[in-house]
């Protein structure tokens, strides 16, 4: 951490401190402190990932914990270790390439025409991923994450307080306020892992569209497919009110893994082609394969001790760090 900072935070702390707190107590803190700062999060978040009350976790940082902070702060400290290994482990910013660019058709026309869109692809392509980045870039757009058979009234809560709205009691009573608020908007609900919503929800979420005239968007993996596809079965109503429905999205495009691969390792100021083959062979099509294990073991394995990057050294890290079987057939350009 910051000599400065250090040194800007420990008088203030030292004058109306806890006399619990020892000098390596007070260091501690402002290193917390220094982090958060340079990081730009907030303590709630911190409170969240450590486990400790907000309340706590003011205290100790205010320097007012009455009794020994020492453990609390070994505990925050070490979250943060972590946390800034993960920033340094190789997953890259977002990138918008083909999957995204096509799933935005999706939500963009549905909103537009204010009726159903389905979205499905295979497990690890990034639909979640997108969904928050869409959400994050569009105003006016719910996001709801399903949980395994989730209720009517569990995915009424989750919109209504979406929308920062009051939660009124009863299932009548939530439709209808979600009625209210959303009628004559230009919102869009996306709704991910859309195949796990109980058959009523998803009946409620079809009434909530049909009511409050907006565009709803169902992304899933190819079970959704079979829920909804068949014509005169349980979903008719949703399928015959879906206006765009691309077929299954099985991998991301060898473009796409290659421009994951050159946002990740940035620094790197040259990849050799082989071992954007290799990256590419291992992860077979799976956004989630490359930037969760393939990328991030390269980092820890490779980069950060110093040595070549290379086909080779990346079919070493895969069979003696991830336990993976050499690709029978390795993709080239």
């Amino acid at each position: 951490m910051s000599t400065p900072a250090i040194q800007k935070s420990l008088p203030g702390l030292a004058a109306k401190g806890s006399s619990a707190y020892t000098p390596q107590d007070h260091e501690k803190v402002a290193q917390v402190i220094d982090w958060l700062d340079q990081n730009k999060q907030s303590r709630s978040w911190l409170a969240k990932r450590a486990s400790l009350p907000s309340g706590t976790l003011s205290q100790v940082l205010s320097g007012k914990y009455v009794s020994s902070p020492t453990k609390q702060l070994n505990q925050l400290l070490s979250v943060l270790e972590t946390e800034t290994e993960r920033l340094k482990d190789g997953t890259p910013d977002y990138v918008r390439g083909s999957v995204h660019k096509l799933l935005q058709v999706v939500c963009d026309r549905t909103r537009k025409q204010q009726n159903f869109g389905v979205i499905t692809g295979y497990v690890g392509i990034g639909k979640s991923r997108f969904c928050v980045e869409y959400q994050k870039a569009t105003p006016l757009t719910l996001l709801v994450e399903v949980s395994p058979s989730m209720s009517p009234g569990v995915l009424m809560d989750k919109l209504l307080r979406g929308l920062n709205n009051a939660v009124p009691h009863g299932l009548s009573a939530k439709f209808d306020e979600l009625e209210r608020v959303l009628k004559g908007t230009n919102y869009l609900i996306l709704v991910d892992e859309a195949e796990k919503m109980s058959g009523l929800a998803t009946e409620y979420l079809r009434r909530i569209r049909d009511m409050a005239k907006i565009g709803v968007v169902l992304v899933g993996t190819e079970k959704l497919t079979t829920l909804i596809k068949p014509q005169h079965g349980q979903f008719q109503q949703i399928r015959s009110r879906v206006g765009m429905w691309p077929k299954t999205i099985e991998t991301i495009s060898r473009d796409d893994a290659d421009d994951i691969v050159r946002t990740s390792l940035v620094e790197v100021s040259e990849l050799p082609d082989d071992l954007l083959d290799t990256l590419w062979a291992y992860c077979a099509g799976s956004a989630r394969m490359l930037t969760e294990n393939l990328l991030p073991a390269l980092r820890d394995f490779g980069i950060q001790r110093g040595k070549t990057l290379s086909a080779d050294l990346m079919h070493a890290i895969a069979s003696s760090v991830l336990f993976m079987e050499r690709p029978r057939a390795q993709g080239s350009r």
